[in-house]
């Protein structure tokens, strides 16, 4: 069992080194960088091994009324806060994937003055780009803050320390399938009222929605105890375009746990390990895949090129979730016992 410490919300914005320039076979004007795990192409001749830069990740939202980040409106605006922002998605340029986009340091000189990387965000006015809820959809408040919101880090922003970590304990991390819904958080409090969450807000169960809906068709309402929690994603028709083609919603499941009913905190909530799931739970639970943990961070990234889903074989899967089967953290996981890792050719072709 694990004991989540923290809600830390995703870093974007980070300072790192190019690690490596590399060719674009038949490209004379572009070529590839490597920050951290990420692949990002840039202008031949930009960029050389060791620059400092900024890099930003995918899902990020850019402000275009920043100079710095307005030719980027030329490739597609939406509305954030009032603003209008572009959004980073993965895109493939001969052949390649790109994702995210670095600029040199020195056109940043603002972040010389944050003393906490964890603000670089909002010094720049970058936040996360989140689909505005439905129209009609109702909220009764913020997140819940006695559970830690279901972000998953990324493998290409795993350091060696970490990698190395996981690889100490390669045989006890389970591989599920990573799908592409809707985030949900239900619990129960004390009172007996079942609670329900997207990622950011919890949402009045007046309004009808897809979350109420996959509730009903789950049986949560049924099945979630006083000062139980779960956490998962719903997929189906109406949810992310439906991409495993779905004739129904689904609840899958890949988080349960829980936390003091009486006195609600961070700090007494508790993960519970997937081999101690009430049977309600573990029928909902993510499919598990057969495959051993690869050995390096690259090979990581290249399986999930080409797996198939195993809720919809005939569909190709978003990634896949790397689970510890105690529930072990690691710091560099932010204190969470997952990590995952994302399919680049099911995001260029699906729009992330």
């Amino acid at each position: 069992m694990t004991t989540p410490t923290s809600n830390d919300a995703r870093r974007l914005v980070t300072i790192e080194s190019i690690v490596a320039i590399e060719p674009i076979p038949g490209a004379d004007s572009i070529e590839v960088a490597r920050v951290r795990g990420w692949t990002v192409v840039v202008k031949k001749g930009e960029f050389a091994p060791g620059d400092p830069v900024v890099y930003i990740e995918v899902d990020a939202a850019l402000p275009i009324d920043d100079p710095r980040f307005a030719f980027l409106a030329a490739r597609g605006t939406k509305t954030l806060a009032g603003r209008d922002v572009h959004v980073l998605k993965t895109a493939r340029l001969r052949g390649v994937y790109s994702q995210g986009i670095v600029f040199s340091l020195t056109d940043f000189p603002e972040l010389s003055g944050v003393d906490d990387e964890t603000g670089f965000d909002a010094a720049l006015g970058v936040a996360k780009w989140e689909p505005p809820l439905p129209p009609g959809m109702a909220v009764l408040g913020p997140f819940p803050s006695h559970l830690q919101k279901t972000d998953a880090e990324r493998v290409q922003n795993l350091d060696d320390e970490t990698w190395s970590a996981i690889q100490a304990d390669a045989d006890s991390w389970l591989p599920t399938e990573k799908v592409d819904g809707t985030s949900l958080t239900a619990w129960r409090t004390v009172d007996g009222i079942l609670h329900v969450a997207g990622r950011n807000w919890e949402l009045d169960p007046a309004t009808a929605n897809v979350y109420w809906d996959a509730i009903a068709t789950s049986r949560l309402d049924e099945s979630v105890g006083v000062g139980e929690w779960v956490q998962a994603e719903v997929v189906g028709p109406g949810v992310q375009a439906n991409a495993l083609k779905l004739d129904a919603l689904r609840v899958v499941a890949f988080g349960y746990g829980t936390f003091d009913a009486a006195e609600p905190s961070i700090a007494t909530t508790v993960r519970i390990p997937t081999t101690d799931w009430p049977a309600w739970a573990d029928t909902l639970r993510a499919p598990v895949y057969g495959f051993e943990l690869p050995v390096t961070r690259d090979e990581a990234i290249a399986q999930v090129e080409t797996i198939k889903s195993l809720i919809s074989p005939s569909c190709g899967a978003e990634g896949v979730v790397w689970t510890h089967v105690v529930g072990t953290p690691l710091a560099g996981l932010g204190n969470r016992p997952v990590w995952k890792s994302i399919s680049a050719r099911y995001l260029t072709k699906h729009g992330g």
